[in-house]
């Protein structure tokens, strides 16, 4: 069952192109303060995705693309999801990504 993206991007992000970068990148990149999703609907929406990328990641060994952004600007991964905590994803090889930065997950 495909899920509604209702996510509506800033201005700046739709103008930026996501860049593909490997999950073991990611412990190199500086996230910013404040949760990238000002709607508590989107932040919803985006923890239900996660948690169902982990079911399938963990289930199914399946990857899903998870859109991020750092101060280094908008990217994504395309990886498995092993775990869900209140503050962070751990992907496959033990690396975290802080959820407040994650502005979409596709499955």
């Amino acid at each position: 069952m495909a899920q509604k993206n209702n996510y509506k991007p800033s201005k700046t992000m739709e103008t930026m192109k996501p860049k593909k970068i490997e999950k073991e990148e990611i412990v190199n990149l500086n996230f910013l303060p404040n949760d990238v999703l000002e709607n508590s609907e989107h932040r919803i929406d985006r923890n239900k995705k996660l948690m169902n990328g982990a079911f399938l990641g963990n289930i199914e060994k399946t990857k899903c693309k998870i859109i991020f952004h750092a101060k280094e600007g908008v990217t994504y991964v395309e990886t498995t999801i092993w775990a869900v905590t209140d503050k962070y994803v751990c992907l496959k090889g033990g690396i975290y990504l802080l959820i407040a930065s994650i502005v979409d997950v596709v499955l």
